[in-house]
């Protein structure tokens, strides 16, 4: 599975771990399932967790699926409208050890604070050194879509 280094902001991240938040949404993603490892900036700073996200889904899609449906189509809208253009499914959060921001910058070259996101395959040393120093813990929390409620769509608040 390809993996990233992904930055969120601490409430954002507290809502993941809570099992709240089961959907991320960007402007741009990677199509297909993939990992990240979650950076969480300030004033954390830190890595601290772990996502797998299922195949992305354009908002378009649901636009389709949820016509229907007015509350949940202007959600969409709402969302589509503040630049938002894919949703990923959280399938499994993974808490993990923390990696400092200090251990970061001292123990590799180029460590580059993600703005969004980045591909780890772009930086195999961070790659290597992430899987050698990360620690899964038993915190885990898996998310199931068979069922997908409607209140779960483009919320508006958590």
């Amino acid at each position: 599975m390809k993996k990233m280094l992904l930055s969120l902001k601490p409430e954002i991240f507290e809502l993941i771990r809570s099992g709240r938040k089961i959907f991320e949404y960007r402007h741009q993603f990677y199509k297909e399932e993939i990992g990240a490892y979650l950076y969480i900036s300030k004033p954390i700073q830190k890595i601290v967790g772990y996502i797998e996200f299922d195949k992305r889904i354009d908002l378009n899609d649901w636009k389709e699926k949820y016509k229907d449906n007015k509350e949940v189509s202007q959600r969409i809208d709402d969302y589509i409208n503040r630049n938002y253009k894919y949703v990923m499914p959280i399938n499994i959060f993974r808490m993990t050890s923390t990696i400092e921001l200090s251990d970061l910058r001292n123990d590799l070259k180029k460590f580059i604070i993600p703005e969004s996101y980045y591909y780890l395959d772009n930086f195999t040393e961070l790659e290597k050194y992430i899987e050698k120093n990360i620690k899964f813990t038993d915190e885990v929390i898996e998310n199931s879509f068979k069922v997908v409620k409607d209140e779960d769509i483009c919320r508006k608040k958590y």
